[in-house]
């Protein structure tokens, strides 16, 4: 994964452009925190602990007290670390992960709550968190196309799309030129020819009577043959 940049990190915690009044957080502005921080209009108070010991990148955004470096930022709500380019919400999912609770509304369901922890997992380097997000992911129902769409954007393991691929084709309704954009042309290129090869070989008069379970292991091949995976997830 690629590190940021000193002047990227530098941005992150910037104070320009931020002017309207904050609210504080009703669950994460923590009476027992130590760390201020801002996330659009609204405050959060963290044990700063949790943070450095799960990214490398948020321990350079917040340098400790005793890091040697006077932290002008951070000690309270006048003064807040400020984290632009990050939403509220996709905040809050982060934190719903690295300070678990048994809120009922603090609990990462479903796959726009995952994918919110992906994305923060990700820019900030906590890759026990990143694992997780991807596995339950994963785990979920998606449509293929935007699983293979989230996979790509975020880098992860491709061995992960094989049944993805399958699916597509299979699936009755023709490609569309949208999904050239979202699948990315070589993508949309394999997909199709796996589609293409999948439909000959059902075609034939013989193979008309095939069941599910035959037309599922034939999809399994052509995918397998057409993207060059050793095996089927």
């Amino acid at each position: 994964m690629p590190a940021l940049h000193s002047s990227k990190l530098n941005d992150l915690s910037s104070l320009d452009g931020v002017s309207e009044t904050p609210t504080k957080h009703p669950i994460y502005y923590m009476s027992g925190g130590n760390v201020v921080i801002r996330v659009q209009n609204t405050l959060f108070k963290l044990d700063l602990s949790v943070l450095h010991a799960k990214s490398s990148i948020l321990r350079i955004i917040m340098p400790p007290v005793y890091s040697g470096k006077a932290r002008l930022h951070g000690f309270d709500h006048n003064q807040p670390f400020v984290l632009h380019e990050v939403t509220e919400n996709d905040f809050v999912r982060l934190l719903w992960v690295l300070y678990p609770s048994t809120h009922q509304l603090c609990q990462p369901i479903t796959a726009e709550d995952w994918v919110s922890i992906l994305k923060l997992s990700t820019r900030y380097q906590i890759e026990d968190v990143r694992s997780q997000a991807m596995a339950r992911l994963h785990a979920l129902p998606l449509d293929p196309v935007r699983k293979i769409a989230i996979w790509k954007d975020y880098h992860l393991d491709s061995a992960h799309l094989t049944s993805s691929y399958v699916a597509l084709c299979q699936r009755k309704e023709p490609l569309t030129l949208p999904m050239t954009m979202v699948l990315g042309l070589k993508t949309f290129t394999k997909v199709a020819a796996a589609r293409d090869a999948f439909h000959y070989r059902i075609g034939f008069g013989c193979c008309k009577q095939l069941d599910q379970k035959d037309k599922q292991r034939i999809a399994e091949e052509v995918v397998r043959d057409v993207f060059s995976r050793p095996r089927i997830c």
